[in-house]
């Protein structure tokens, strides 16, 4: 086994193309979750194949990275919730479908590496806003939505769809409880506690990075006023120009006309 696998080969690939990897996994697991949710909403044999495939590859990666890794333990610690989450949850337990969620902390773990990556390039706009928060708010909201639906729905008369779930979890991370949709299963509580304590940090700074985009700050009011103020002094200095340039033109005009009257007087 040796000498047809090189013990931290796999490592060293995955060092050198962290990024690709992490990236290629992340559709993955976009494409697991989907099935998975199709799945739960009416079983065909394509889409449990589907999602029998794509947990094989994931047992597959952890298997083999875990094996490569120069220390597994230390690789177990950080990466167990990629073998949790590609566990199919089959069964009336509704409740253990919550674990599908972690499969969303992964998502946004390769979301704020991509997102911190790009904002460090100097040549893409667009900071830590728009590369790192949005797309961890977005994850928060769709995987919230997941879990209620998966989780309330058939059970809370208020939600029948996903857009009801993506409706009432909107309003429960913005804080606004309107009261017209509640949570009625146990399990829903305890999201509905998670996704509060979740989302009021990130629309707090979210909020917070806005506001300091779109209000003027101390420099850019500074550097706008010594922008006026050059812009003055060089009309000024126009017109003073122009005011000499007046006042010569005045002279030779003067001094052209004079022997002209003189002869005329003569």
């Amino acid at each position: 086994m040796s000498g047809f696998w090189k013990r931290g080969s796999l490592t060293a690939f995955v060092g050198a193309h962290g990024l690709a990897w992490e990236l290629t996994m992340a559709v993955l697991t976009v494409a697991y979750v989907s099935l998975a949710f199709l799945q739960d909403q009416g079983s065909s044999p394509l889409i449990t194949a589907g999602v029998v495939t794509l947990a094989s590859i994931f047992v597959v990666e952890f298997a083999a990275r875990l094996y490569d890794s120069p220390s597994r333990l230390a690789y177990f610690r950080r990466h167990w919730l990629d073998i949790v989450t590609c566990v199919p949850m089959i069964g009336e337990l509704r409740a253990l479908r919550l674990i599908r969620l972690l499969a969303f902390v992964r998502l946004g773990a390769t979301a704020r590496s991509f997102g911190i990556g790009v904002t460090a390039n100097e040549r893409v706009q667009g900071g830590s806003l728009l590369w790192v928060v949005t797309p961890i708010l977005l994850l928060v909201w769709v995987a919230a939505s997941y879990g209620y639906y998966e989780l309330e729905g058939g059970l809370n008369p208020h939600i029948n769809s996903f857009g009801d779930a993506l409706y009432f979890s909107f309003v429960t991370a913005s804080t606004v409880g309107y009261g017209d949709v509640t949570p009625v299963t146990e399990a829903g509580k305890i999201l509905t506690g998670v996704l509060i304590f979740l989302s009021i940090g990130l629309l707090g700074f979210a909020s917070a990075q806005l506001t300091a985009k779109l209000l003027p700050q101390r420099n850019e009011i500074a550097e706008v006023r010594a922008a006026v103020d050059r812009q003055t002094a060089l009309l000024e200095d126009l017109s003073s120009r122009l005011d000499l340039l007046g006042k010569s033109l005045d002279r030779g005009l003067a001094e052209i006309s004079a022997p002209k009257e003189i002869a005329a007087i003569n």
